[in-house]
């Protein structure tokens, strides 16, 4: 766990002596449970052999009181009565003492089944007090403790997000299961894995590239104060518990119970909730394809977490017909490996595909642009000046146009006389310049093509990707520009401007237009690595990943290029290509360009 983190822990009054457990506990829950809470039925107390059991087989006895808590607390629960949230966090207390009570020397095969009773009697106590109205994630948690109602407390540890991004838990069986990950991001350990939910409140400059509603993960840790729950004296004061959350991406142990724990995690619950919100509102990936123009507001750099100074930018750029969503497998893995969040940020950038390869890529220039204005406007910040993007498939034909120099080149392909003899609007000059002319994006130093189709797909896809591009429906101000250069300036277009092609249509290959992106300068401040797919084949006989020729994989600038056994939909879920990429990025790091002072 983060040094930071645990210096944050509160401090938590000793526990009894082990030798006082067992008998005294068993008498004093009986004793300190509100009326109509007794947690065995139908007897309110344990008689006396049953208390000379306990006093033998301590743990056993909280292990079966705490079971017992659970059941009663899900009876409730059915019946919408808010005491359940008091049964659950008892089980919670018992199942804290059944963990304190067991020898720390020794194998213990019970051990493991107490500290699931504890992370699912938390689980629930979490859910329904959220669902009751007993719970705010900024302040505490209300239940009736022996000495009377009280708020427990809630420490917030090791996050990059603050107390007040805390705005409502998300319970995992709650949210949809997780969709482009090839396992369950579920790791076992101590705790309760939840989600956050933190509306955007559009009050800083990382407001403005965070989602209408970002959702992250947490982990639950319940520290009770068991001298005030169950010791000699218990309700005679308030117990000093304490709830945590923790970020299960920065910690990985937890001390509890004279142990040091694997903190539980379960990493899927965030990304999965994004997934939900963009999702009630229709397909992004679908209607980005199709009706590409409605989407086109929508796209734009999005970050996962809060702007971080000095860490680096990785900007993951989709395909065709996706959405950044694609990414949740490498998302997860990367924000696992070992000290990669210490020196990386990731974001994504989500655009509809349909639309115009240069007018999506543009797009992309513009929002690198604007976090360079809002995070580094005087050039200074070591991780902004260093930007790597990552690009799969048409994503890497975009990433390319931010890091090469466009010249004239490109406006020659669809105009035989200079822009500025042109009789245009504003408008239509600005989004001509915009798309047409351009310089590389300075502060990107790296980029890895994943899958780059460089001179489009091959020849057997060639037919149905320009049969697909006739369900495209074109941004009408894409076309209002050209109809409004060709009707004031007659004879000035080409042929291809009359009939600019989309995204799907470039990968075909069809006319100049990948050809002249291929020629166009790269900047050579630029490390540039490849990542290919040999599909089901050997590398002996590998011709590509089903859609990408390796040929048109093969970028000659590239200063390394590598080759993975997959085809084109898998590829950047293979743990092969995540650890290469993962493995470039720590390495460019490494080299990355001070920042000038």
């Amino acid at each position: 766990m983060p040094r930071h983190a645990l210096a944050e822990s509160p401090r938590h009054p000793p526990l009894l002596p082990r030798r006082r457990f067992g008998a005294i506990w068993v008498v004093a829950i009986a004793t300190t449970l509100p009326m109509g809470c007794s947690v065995i039925e139908p007897r309110a107390a344990a008689d006396p052999g049953e208390i000379a059991v306990a006093a033998t087989h301590r743990d056993a006895s909280l292990v079966h009181l705490a079971k017992q808590t659970r059941a009663e607390g899900r009876r409730l629960e059915r019946r919408g009565a808010v005491a359940c949230v008091d049964r659950y966090y008892k089980a919670v207390v018992l199942a804290s003492a059944a963990l304190v009570s067991v020898p720390t020397t020794g194998d213990n095969a019970d051990l493991l089944k107490i500290r699931d009773l504890y992370n699912e009697s938390l689980g629930d106590c979490l859910r329904s007090a959220q669902a009751m109205g007993r719970l705010d994630p900024r302040v505490g948690l209300v239940v009736d403790g022996p000495a009377g109602s009280m708020t427990v407390p809630i420490a917030h540890l090791g996050f990059v997000w603050g107390r007040e991004d805390f705005g409502k838990l998300l319970a995992p069986e709650d949210v949809s299961r997780l969709r482009n990950a090839r396992g369950r991001h579920l790791h076992p350990g101590l705790g309760a894995g939840v989600g956050v939910e933190r509306p955007n409140p559009r009050v800083s400059a990382s407001d403005e590239f965070l989602p209408s509603v970002s959702a992250f993960n947490a982990t639950a840790i319940l520290r009770p104060d068991l001298d005030a729950w169950l010791g000699a004296a218990a309700g005679a004061r308030p117990p000093a518990d304490v709830l945590e959350l923790i970020d299960p991406l920065r910690a990985r142990t937890i001390p509890f119970a004279a142990r040091d724990w694997p903190l539980a995690a379960n990493l899927e619950v965030g990304n999965a909730r994004l997934q939900e919100i963009q999702e009630a509102t229709g397909t992004f990936a679908i209607a980005g394809f199709t009706y590409p123009e409605r989407e086109l507001d929508r796209a734009g750099i999005l970050m996962l977490e809060p702007f971080q100074p000095g860490k680096i930018p990785v900007v993951l750029v989709h395909g065709l017909l996706a959405d950044p969503f694609i990414f949740n497998e490498m998302i997860i893995a990367l924000q696992r490996s070992p000290g990669f969040l210490d020196r990386f940020q990731i974001w994504v950038y989500r655009y509809p595909t349909g639309a115009t390869l240069l007018r999506v890529a543009a797009i992309l220039r513009g929002e690198l642009g604007r976090a360079t204005a809002a995070f580094d406007p005087a050039g200074v910040d070591p991780g902004m000046q260093n930007v790597s993007l990552v690009g799969f498939s048409l994503g890497g034909l975009l990433c390319r146009l931010q890091i090469s120099s466009s010249g004239d080149a490109l406006w020659r392909l669809i105009a035989n006389r200079p822009l500025e003899t042109l009789s245009l609007s504003p408008e239509s000059r600005g989004m001509a310049e915009d798309l047409f002319f351009f310089e590389p994006v300075p502060n990107v130093r790296q980029v890895i093509f994943l899958a780059t189709p460089h001179g489009g797909v091959s020849p057997a896809l060639r037919g149905a990707a320009r049969t697909a591009s006739r369900f495209i429906r074109r941004p009408a101000d894409t076309e209002d520009f050209i109809d409004e250069a060709d009707r004031n300036n007659p004879g000035a277009l080409t042929d291809t401007a009359r009939n600019l092609p989309s995204s799907i249509e470039a990968l075909a290959n069809r006319g100049e237009l990948l050809p002249t992106i291929r020629r166009l300068p790269i900047n050579p401040h630029t490390s540039l690595e490849t990542i290919a797919g040999l599909g089901l084949l050997g590398p002996n006989h590998a011709k590509g990943d089903l859609v990408v020729p390796l040929p048109s994989a093969h970028l000659a600038e590239a200063d390394a290029e590598f080759w993975v056994r997959a085809v084109h939909n898998n590829i950047y879920r293979k743990p092969e290509t995540i650890a290469t990429v993962r493995r470039l990025l720590m390495e460019g790091s490494g080299n990355a360009v001070a920042a000038p002072r």
